[in-house]
């Protein structure tokens, strides 16, 4: 009798999806858009380790959807980040000639808040609550196609503001209180745990503490304000004084960045005034900036090697050099797997569905233990010299 695979039905239905979606990612070519199940949550196929995303942005307000009445709610939509997301999406492919995921709430807030948990986001409406978790998966599907591809990427949530004070906001989860706080208590143990980019804090290319990616000189908000968009936190600002209002980051920050799952991909909440939101010119210049400083901030803190290959394809090099037949034996493993390959010094980094990183070994021809691994199905990531040349899906029995 065939042996069944230890990976639970739900576990199969993932991998299945994941597994089969290279080079396009499945049902998802690159530079097309697709609609959930509603038709209300767009979704622009990308293959750079970015996420874009725009909660707040529709207009659509349908008949058949009620507006929603929760206490508490707020129903006013951020005015131009639709168009704000969508010419990110264009900005990035003329400048890298690669495209970011981004994902789009069509919907008027006052009918659906992509940025709360589904209660409040759908206010009990059937249609929302399928729109609320179309919107998640695609965020979910991309998160796990850029830790498969890049191990690490970037989300960001596009919002608007209607403080006073016309400056971008930067929401790493942290108030304003404890932006407050001195450098020394901003590297603890505490404050990081509460960060929207722990994972980076942990693991950046130049070594940077918590307090310089918060508001150092190559920190998101320096960038942005050297190209004269003043934000905050950043050098010149480094954290909003007393009594001045500051959006921390939401839901959005909280569900897809690495403070609560450890994983590779860190997020920012980016809350935009009104003056660059509303403004043409200003809007041009704001998604051309805030492309590069993207780009900036990737190839500075992720991988020094980005902007010279934006969309981590092999480079001729790893091409002619690296095999194309390595396999993994045996697979299902119990306690030990190895390579068939004529090549060492191999960088293997083990990730679980979540795409957190459970291990990583440097292969040098000895077995690889796994005997402390749960039962189940993780994706097996190589480097040499640096460089990623594949993913393999590897069943712990």
């Amino acid at each position: 009798m065939k042996k069944s695979s230890p990976c639970c039905p739900k576990f199969i239905l993932i991998l299945i999806y994941l597994v089969s979606t290279f080079p396009t990612f499945g049902q998802f070519t690159l530079g097309n858009t697709y609609y959930d199940s509603t038709g209300f949550v767009e979704y622009r196929a990308g293959n750079l380790p970015i996420i874009i995303s725009a909660p707040h942005g529709g207009d659509l307000e349908p008949d058949s959807i009620p507006d929603r009445d929760c206490a508490g709610c707020t129903t006013v939509k951020d005015a131009w980040t639709k168009p704000i997301a969508e010419g990110l999406y264009d900005a990035f492919f003329e400048q890298t000639g690669c495209y970011p995921h981004v994902v789009i709430n069509l919907l008027h807030r006052k009918k659906f808040d992509a940025n709360r948990d589904i209660i409040d986001a759908a206010d009990g409406n059937s249609t929302v609550e399928k729109a609320w978790r179309g919107y998640h998966s695609f965020i979910d599907s991309a998160k796990n196609k850029i830790v498969l591809e890049n191990e690490r990427g970037l989300f960001l949530d596009i919002h608007g503001h209607g403080h006073p004070i016309q400056r971008i906001e930067l929401g790493y989860l942290l108030s304003g209180s404890e932006l407050r706080l001195s450098d020394e208590i901003l590297n603890t143990v505490d404050l990081i745990e509460e960060s929207s980019i722990q994972t980076l804090v942990d693991d950046n290319l130049p070594d940077h503490d918590h307090a310089t990616l918060l508001r150092g000189a190559e920190s998101f908000g320096t960038l942005m304000t050297d190209k004269g968009f003043p934000s905050v936190p950043s050098q010149a600002d480094p954290f909003p004084m007393e009594g001045e209002p500051y959006f921390s980051g939401g839901y959005n920050t909280v569900r897809h960045g690495s403070r609560d799952n450890a994983g590779g991909i860190d997020a920012i909440q980016i809350e935009l005034n009104q003056e660059i939101r509303f403004d043409e010119t200003n809007r041009i210049q704001l998604i051309d900036s805030l492309t590069h400083t993207v780009n900036q901030y990737l190839n500075f803190y992720y991988n020094d090697l980005y902007l010279e290959n934006f969309c981590n394809q092999p480079t001729s090099i790893f091409e002619t050099n690296f095999p194309i037949d390595l396999e993994i034996f045996p697979n299902p493993a119990a306690d030990f797997f190895s390579l068939k390959t004529e090549w060492t010094d191999i960088e293997i980094s083990i990730y679980n569905l979540l795409g957190q990183k459970i291990k990583t070994e440097i292969w040098q021809g000895s077995a690889i233990e796994i005997g402390d691994l749960e039962r189940g199905c993780y994706f097996i990531r190589m480097k040499k010299e640096g460089r990623s040349f594949g993913s393999w899906k590897l069943v712990k029995e």
